[in-house]
């Protein structure tokens, strides 16, 4: 039989995890329920393997990109000072490597790619080819070559951030590695005029107030109610810890005193 110590140590041994947690599991029931009402339906949620047009011009981007700066790379490693040289070949090498995934994965998604530069990359193949070796070379190469990546690394982002295609999606951000990796090797030779860039496109437009959310009147108020759920749940899950500690405590003493009767 069990001591009257050994009884009153029962009645106030504070609940089990498993008592504490029944209000936490409540309140994750209905948070469950109510995000299941904001969720948007499956068919907006699900992944597409679909080519889009705007994935389309990512292939051309690239395969453009590359039919003109492997040219450009072997130049600048004949006419080009050792540090171009070094960044020429740097790049000529990357471009390589990424055409094969190009043209891959244009044939895997039956989506054409050009097969020469545009009229405007091979304006800047000539004049590349008119530079003379060393300093003008440098100075031409260094900032056709700086400004296109500039241009092209904007709309790769675009299209990375768009993309519904899981492998356009990862062709994109190797893409777009590649050209973060070129724009930083052709700064490094100094010759980059920073003056002639343009300027980065930002837009400062306002969003009206509630529009990036997407959410209507009914949603929001929804929103609302989970907020006052969620809030009054978890001060009612620490309000109920406290008073089982509080409980506790205060039997440890008599209990001590109980146990001392008997020893």
């Amino acid at each position: 039989m069990r001591s009257a110590s050994e009884l009153a140590w029962l009645e106030t041994e504070p609940p089990s995890v498993f008592e504490h947690s029944r209000p936490l599991v409540r309140i994750l029931f209905v948070l469950v329920a109510i995000m299941s009402l904001l969720a948007p339906g499956s068919t907006s949620l699900a992944q597409t393997n679909g080519v889009s047009d705007t994935d389309a011009v990512l292939l051309t981007k690239v395969r453009q990109a590359g039919l003109w700066e492997m040219p450009s790379g072997m130049m600048a490693m004949e006419k080009g000072s050792p540090l171009v040289q070094k960044v020429g070949f740097a790049i000529m090498m990357d471009h390589g490597r990424l055409d094969v995934a190009t043209r891959a994965l244009s044939q895997k998604l039956n989506s054409p790619v050009p097969d020469q530069p545009s009229e405007e990359q091979r304006g800047w193949l000539a004049e590349q080819m008119a530079a003379s070796p060393g300093p003008e070379f440098d100075r031409v190469f260094a900032n056709r070559l700086r400004a296109a990546h500039g241009a092209v690394f904007a709309v790769l982002a675009q299209l990375r951030a768009g993309t519904r295609n899981d492998d356009v999606r990862a062709f994109a951000t190797v893409g777009n590695q590649a050209v973060m990796r070129h724009m930083t090797m052709l700064e490094s030779t100094g010759m980059v005029d920073y003056t002639a860039l343009p300027a980065p496109a930002v837009s400062t437009t306002s969003a009206p107030v509630g529009e990036p959310l997407g959410l209507d009147t009914s949603q929001i108020a929804v929103v609302g109610a989970l907020f006052l759920l969620v809030g009054g749940g978890l001060f009612y899950v620490l309000r109920q810890i406290k008073g089982n500690r509080g409980r506790a405590r205060a039997a440890r003493p008599a209990t001590a005193r109980t146990g001392g009767s008997h020893g």
